[in-house]
């Protein structure tokens, strides 16, 4: 859209071009990227978004669309009131009102998202998920709803409220147990890049404990394990999923505690190994992909570097952990003339008084 009206005086552009700005709540690159254009060029954007037109800007899009939060929010609960439509034309017409959602969190105003926050949008939202049918649940609409909330995540308010909630990463986790492979990927996206914000980490943890309760797990990250080993028949699903697995898996050892604890590490990587994940890095090799490469290269790269300081602690150049009877000699050296030894004889006499077959409940109170 190309201006109409005279350009104002640089100050006043300038100070209209920051409250432009400001709305738009952009990452501080591209607010610095935008604020540092040139006079004529700030001018022609002011107008194009004033105007209801579009901004492009280096990847940067904002585009106008009819409907304010409220109209939203009450077509999203619209789905709540009727998850069983079998209609065609009612799905459809969801569909593109939850699209339509999407692209307005994605890319209105940052005073859209507060309002539709303020209308407890990010309920109706939280409260569709819950009640789906398996067919949606299995459905586009699925991944569009979850779309929905990475877009409101990436606004900073929208990314607070999410934290905030009691229950909104639970409730997102739930979506992992669907049969789509899009939703799955979104999913484990959003929970990836909650594990790097300050107190994030805590909370997916708490999220895989509540997702092994919901979907029946014997222990948290099965199903994550299992998806990493299964083949989904479609060699793009299966690299992206896997590769999103892998991201995730990375993000959850080496951010929060995993970040300075070499014991956390290796507490929660042991889990892993627990359920196969070893073998299966080995077999995901063969699709000699760089990206899924280098997620798996830094798994294999940190476990490495964590095993040889933990060796360390016991003076010796490797532990092979694969080995009980080479755990226990270096467990029984290094505490035989410790307070702890006791303890150690305790816990090997409850151990010999289990019988084989209840092993996993061992492992379960572990």
């Amino acid at each position: 859209m190309t201006p109409t009206l005279p350009m104002p005086a640089e100050e006043e552009l300038n100070k209209m071009f920051l409250e432009l700005v400001d709305e738009l709540d952009l990452t501080q690159t591209n607010r610095q990227a935008v604020l540092a254009l040139p006079a004529n060029k700030k001018w022609q954007i002011y107008c194009s978004r004033k105007g209801n037109g579009t901004l492009e800007n280096g990847g940067l899009r904002t585009t106008d669309l009819s409907g304010d939060p409220e109209d939203y929010i009450n077509r999203v609960k619209s789905i709540t009131s009727d998850p069983n439509t079998d209609e065609a034309e009612e799905v459809a017409n969801q569909m593109r009102h939850v699209e339509a959602l999407k692209t307005a969190l994605r890319t209105q105003p940052h005073s859209f998202v507060t309002r539709f926050i303020e209308l407890d949008g990010l309920n109706s939202l939280l409260r569709v998920l819950e009640t789906m049918d398996v067919e949606t649940a299995n459905s586009n609409l699925h991944t569009s709803l979850i779309g929905c909330l990475k877009a409101l995540m990436n606004n900073s308010n929208g990314r607070a409220h999410v934290l905030a909630h009691p229950t909104a990463i639970n409730t997102i986790s739930q979506s992992l147990a669907t049969e789509n492979i899009k939703t799955k990927i979104a999913v484990l996206e959003i929970l990836g890049a909650v594990c790097l914000v300050p107190g994030g980490h805590r909370k997916v943890l708490e999220a895989m404990l509540y997702f092994q309760q919901y979907y029946s797990e014997r222990t948290r990250f099965q199903s994550i394990i299992n998806d990493l080993d299964k083949n989904f028949g479609i060699y793009k699903d299966n690299l992206s999923l896997k590769t999103a697995i892998m991201s995730f898996i990375n993000a959850v050892l080496n951010y929060g505690p995993g970040q300075v604890t070499l014991e956390f590490r290796l507490h929660l990587r042991y889990e892993l190994l627990m359920l196969g994940i070893q073998p299966i890095i080995e077999k995901l090799r063969k699709y000699e992909n760089e990206t899924l490469d280098r997620h798996l290269d830094f798994f294999d790269m940190v476990r490495n570097e964590d095993e040889k300081e933990l060796a360390r602690k016991f003076e010796k150049e490797h532990v092979d952990t694969k080995s009980a009877t080479a755990m226990f000699d270096l467990l029984r050296r290094k505490l035989s003339h410790t307070a702890a030894y006791p303890h150690l004889l305790s816990l090997l006499e409850h151990c010999m008084l289990l019988p084989c077959k209840y092993a996993l409940i061992l492992h379960s109170v572990r």
